[in-house]
């Protein structure tokens, strides 16, 4: 369920206005976190690894208010859920759209995404879910540890689903690190919201 945001009323409608006026309004911000937990806990109950973090990355963007805003038609509506619509690598090694259900129960969640990736990976599906945006696009490329990552738009959109990216995960010192880039519309999304949610990943891995 989504509802509208009185944009007259709205803390943010300087800010939204502002940032409408750009062609490409997003920023990201691109870090290492710690998930040497989440990792002992995979090897611990034999679980991979990309369903347990989108778990948590889904867990986290659900309790910041901020990602779950949208804009349609230049006025902004907040929804009550997004889930998450992913990319995996089918039989031919073209990558494809998976989308998942969120369910903020880890053992449905974990096995559904092992489900819906079993299906996504016989196909070639590049559909974009029919034009939803209670979503969060999400890409994993974990052959790389990248530093930063630049994402393609189309002209029209709206730029208002964030996008986020891990990479490849590393050691350094006694702590593993994943590289994370998060991108989101300015008009909605400060970096402060994006400090929220590092921290709300932290204690969704601490609490898996």
């Amino acid at each position: 369920m989504k509802k509208d945001i009185d944009i007259y009323t709205w803390k943010r409608k300087k800010h939204f206005e502002y940032y409408q006026e750009f062609d490409n309004p997003c920023f990201s911000i691109n870090i290492n976190i710690d998930i040497t937990a989440l990792i002992d806990k995979t090897c611990e109950r034999n679980l991979k690894f990309f369903p347990c973090f989108l778990f948590c990355l889904m867990k986290a963007m659900n309790q910041v208010e901020e990602l779950k805003f949208r804009v349609r038609d230049n006025k902004v509506v907040i929804h009550d859920l997004i889930h998450p619509s992913y990319t995996v690598l089918n039989e031919t090694e073209n990558f494809v759209f998976c989308y998942s259900r969120f369910i903020d129960d880890f053992d449905i969640f974990y096995n559904s995404v092992l489900e819906d990736i079993l299906m996504a990976i016989k196909g070639n599906n590049l559909s974009d879910e029919g034009g939803r945006d209670d979503l969060v696009f999400v890409s994993s490329v974990p052959w790389i540890a990248f530093n930063s990552i630049t994402h393609p738009f189309k002209k029209d959109d709206p730029h208002s689903i964030p996008r986020v990216t891990f990479g490849k995960y590393f050691k350094e010192g006694k702590t593993i690190k994943l590289p994370i880039s998060v991108q989101a519309h300015h008009g909605l999304v400060d970096g402060l919201h994006i400090a929220r949610l590092l921290e709300r990943i932290n204690e969704a891995i601490v609490t898996l």
